[in-house]
């Protein structure tokens, strides 16, 4: 659950307005956000699943393991303990690839080829195998700068910590299982053979306290109301919320399909011409608003707003509050609309102010109707969704989606009754906003929330559906106070029961976007600091690690061209 279903509907209407180089953005951004503490061995350090039998193994340091490849912070680290690293750098290179390849761009390394037979700079003469070598320094240096920063404080390792290694340590031998090795042959064939269980562990240990550290401390800053106040006056438009309203003419190709079914490509000539035609439609509407006078603009495009999007979404906007967007922070404005974002953010824009925006795949029709700061405090919650189930269509009927329409009473006291045993459950264990989350993890049909131990934070009113709403704005809601609701189709098209957790109240949504982008700077700032103060110096042993080869490899006058890998390396 979001904002509303109607407004996630209309977003991803508009997820297309991101152009190559904002998708390009997005997916470093989302890649630098994974690498900024580390990557740990609960994360894309230990992805590495059956799979990876398949695809990567022979990281070999039989005759080598026990040599020294590094020293930082004067202690001397081996073969064994960089190729735990090298691993984490490759593993953390498929997972950039994968979020690249989301957007269908291509980022140059290749899976499916060999590390040392692809240039990562070719002008350096510099592989992927080195580059993993180097960054496997770099983690390194790292985790070893944060745990000493931990002990320092005499911070330890976390129960749930702890839980999450022989979590691992259990799965490790679930795969030992289904491919008949044990765990020292697991760890010889996908980290090399000079690995051990021991130093495995020991390293897959450092790297969840250096995680959990690191953490704790940026959790730990905070602010004073006069500095965030400064950061205000810094950010406003980002900090600012903005209402506005926005539909998108559509300027792709229909799909076609030749005689056979199979699907047919457009060309560009058809691609280019539809684009035109929609440029010329959204052109058409701005003029008519225009025409208007300001303060009848917002009427004219309620009006006309169904006459101009796509056949799928007239209904749609024929409802006056769906084009309608408002408190929308500017930090946020991109996440749906970013292609009207820099134009809602001018601060030359008055009330009535009328544009069309070029996307991907149309022009965006927006109307600015205005801007403020919201002051209003904001709401902590953990929720869990049971859907009720839908009628089932029927073949004979292909006229009539019975799936759109409401669920039966059977089946909505259905979802009402796990509903009520999930709270019961809860309520019969730890009965903690922590125990709440793993139901949530595991039950709940809301995929926003859904593995974030259905939490969502700095809710402002009116962000989530009416009822929803309505109970976690109570004027008497207490931290840890829990209760069921009901949504029966009436503010989104969707039905069933939220169990719901109040964590607390909060700070107004711009504050605690200011928080978290303090806090994110200054602990970079931090962790910089202290990484740099722990001098890391390559050894002798370095060139043994990563791949069954160390020889000066000789790629083709450019990288291997990306390709979908046939298995998938990480799990």
């Amino acid at each position: 659950m979001s904002a509303s279903d109607k407004k996630q509907q209309r977003k991803a209407e508009m997820a297309d307005g991101l152009t190559q180089r904002q998708q390009k953005e997005q997916a470093e951004a989302q890649a630098a956000k994974r690498q900024k503490t580390i990557y740990t061995a609960v994360g894309v350090v230990c992805a590495v699943a059956a799979v990876a039998l398949l695809v990567w193994n022979g990281l070999s340091t039989k005759d080598h393991g026990k040599d020294v490849a590094a020293t930082v912070g004067g202690v001397d680290y081996t073969v064994a303990d960089l190729q735990y690293y090298y691993v984490a750098a490759r593993n953390s290179a498929y997972a950039q690839y994968q979020q690249f390849a989301a957007y269908g761009i291509s980022m140059g390394y290749n899976p499916n080829v060999s590390e040392g037979e692809q240039w990562s700079n070719e002008a350096e003469g510099k592989t992927y195998a080195d580059t993993f070598r180097e960054n496997a320094l770099s983690y390194l240096q790292q985790t070893a700068a944060l745990c000493a920063a931990a002990n320092a404080e005499g911070y330890t390792l976390s129960a749930e910590g702890q839980e999450a290694i022989d979590e691992r340590l259990s799965q490790i031998d679930l795969i030992c299982a289904q491919n008949g090795m044990t765990r020292g042959s697991y760890f010889a064939q996908v980290y090399g053979k000079g690995v051990t269980e021991k130093i495995f562990v020991r390293n897959l240990t450092n790297d969840m306290l250096a995680s959990e550290f690191s953490e704790h401390h940026e959790e730990g800053i905070s602010y004073d109301d006069a500095a965030l106040e400064a950061y205000y006056d810094e950010h406003p438009d980002t900090l600012d919320s903005y209402d506005y309203r926005i539909f998108t003419v559509d300027g792709s190709v229909p799909a076609s399909t030749d005689n056979e079914g199979n699907a047919v490509e457009a060309t560009d000539e058809e691609k280019a011409a539809a684009m035109a035609q929609a440029k010329e439609k959204a052109d058409e509407a701005v003029s008519k608003l225009e025409a208007a006078s300001r303060s009848d603009r917002e009427k004219t495009f309620i009006e006309i707003a169904p006459d101009y999007v796509a056949e799928a979404y007239k209904g749609a906007y024929a409802v006056e509050s769906y084009s309608l967007q408002q408190q929308v922070l500017g930090s946020n404005l991109s996440s749906g609309d970013a292609a009207a974002g820099s134009w809602l953010m001018d601060p030359a824009r008055r009330a009535g102010d009328v544009t069309a925006v070029e996307t991907t795949t149309g022009y965006q029709v927006v109307l600015f109707l205005d801007r403020y700061l919201v002051d209003d405090p904001t709401v902590n919650v953990r929720h869990i969704l049971i859907m009720a189930d839908r009628p089932e269509d029927d073949p004979n009927t292909a006229d009539v989606n019975e799936s759109q329409g409401a669920p039966t009473q059977e089946a909505m006291d259905a979802a009402k009754a796990e509903a009520e045993a999930l709270l019961e459950e809860w309520k019969a264990g730890e009965a903690t906003a922590e125990s709440f989350g793993a139901l949530a993890d595991e039950h709940s049909d809301d995929g926003g929330s859904r593995g974030n131990g259905g939490r969502y934070t700095y809710i402002s009113k009116g962000d989530m559906v009416g009822v929803f709403n309505d109970w976690i704005f109570d004027p008497a809601r207490q931290s840890g106070d829990t209760g069921l609701v009901c949504h029966n189709g009436e503010d989104a098209d969707y039905y069933g029961w939220h169990v719901i957790y109040f964590e607390k109240s909060e700070e107004p949504a711009w504050k605690g976007t200011a928080i978290q982008a303090k806090q994110s700077t200054d602990q970079s700032e931090w962790l910089n600091n202290l990484t740099d103060a722990m001098e890391a110096v390559s050894a002798d042993g370095m060139k043994y690690v990563g791949e069954v080869s160390n020889a000066t490899p000789t790629p083709s006058a450019s990288p291997a061209e990306s390709a979908e890998p046939e298995e998938s390396p990480a799990a």
